[in-house]
């Protein structure tokens, strides 16, 4: 786990003191528990007339030099070298990366094909013209024109502030729950609807809209297909054409399926 999502996590916990099981990379070490007791030495004689004035007279000077005894302490403390690099920082850890608008995911499922399509919002499982969009493009590629839904996914994953929000840290939580949600139905095919689909291939948003239109191989997953969103989908209908090529290449893998 990385040290920044490590101390996050700990934070909503509550947890505010901790020790680790095991040395922690980057971490300076503890100062020792206990510290040596200076030996602060004093001649016989000087100790037996200090005795003998004692008993006649109050005690009017400490056998222990205290300004001595601190200067030996100090000397006799093993004071840990730090190197510049290994300092502890102050405060939260900071993050290095700039953290990527937040975003909206619907998982669908039609026969053998899985669908995952961008919305500003929930709603699109209701008869909005998006959803019966949707509905045309499987009717026309023989899929079942009423899709199931699976899960959504919504970006960021929490709203603690220190933890990652970055186009790599989105990527990785698409890439698990689109493996997780997945795993059972075994889908021949993925279609992906809308710029923020391309995070589970590309982490430069410069590039996201370069997918559009292609098929990439993923691990553990199938074959991903890129097009617009459905919302530019109904604005523009020369998508509409650019999309109805692509399908007619890529349909096959699902034909003989459904």
């Amino acid at each position: 786990m990385q040290e920044q999502t490590r101390l996050a996590y700990l934070e909503a916990l509550g947890v505010i003191n901790w020790m680790p099981r095991q040395a922690l990379a980057g971490i300076p070490p503890r100062m020792p528990y206990t510290l040596p007791v200076a030996a602060v030495k004093i001649p016989v004689a000087s100790l037996q007339a200090e005795l003998q004035s004692s008993v006649v007279a109050p005690i009017n000077k400490l056998a222990v030099d205290p300004v001595g005894a601190v200067k030996q302490l100090r000397a006799d403390t093993v004071q840990p070298k730090l190197a510049p690099a290994a300092e502890a920082p102050i405060g939260p850890p900071a993050l290095n990366v700039a953290p990527i608008e937040p975003f909206y995911l619907q998982l669908w499922l039609a026969g053998p094909c899985a669908l995952l399509t961008e919305a500003p919002e929930p709603g699109l499982e209701s008869a909005t013209p998006a959803f019966l969009l949707l509905q045309d493009i499987l009717r026309a590629v023989g899929l079942p024109p009423r899709p199931r839904l699976l899960a959504d996914f919504r970006w960021p994953l929490s709203r603690n502030p220190q933890l990652d929000r970055s186009a790599e840290a989105a990527n990785r939580g698409l890439l698990a729950f689109m493996q997780g949600r997945l795993e059972e139905h075994e889908p021949v095919s993925l279609g992906c609807f809308g710029p923020a689909t391309g995070l589970l291939v590309e982490t430069d948003l410069a590039k996201v809209d370069q997918l559009q239109g292609r098929e990439v191989a993923l691990d553990h997953l199938p074959a991903a297909w890129f097009a617009a969103d459905l919302e530019l989908l109904m604005r523009e209908p020369q998508r509409k054409a650019e999309l109805w090529a692509q399908l007619r290449r890529i349909k096959t893998r699902w034909q003989g399926k459904v």
